[in-house]
């Protein structure tokens, strides 16, 4: 999805999301929390954001 945004243009699209990709490929202690969206539509992704936020399970203390 990232990579067909029209702001920019592809190729500074595909940088971007590989450099976010290399910021996020190794979360530690904190991939628990990683909610994988890969195949969620949009309103898929914001309810299981929601439905995480309303459990408290990925609290950071």
């Amino acid at each position: 999805r990232a990579v067909e945004r029209s702001k920019l243009d592809r190729k500074t699209n595909v940088e971007l999301v590989e450099t976010m990709w290399e910021q996020f490929c190794n979360l530690g202690i904190y991939e628990s929390n990683v909610i994988d969206t890969t195949t969620y539509s949009i309103q898929e992704t914001v309810s299981a954001v929601q439905e995480k936020i309303a459990s408290r399970a990925a609290l950071l203390s």
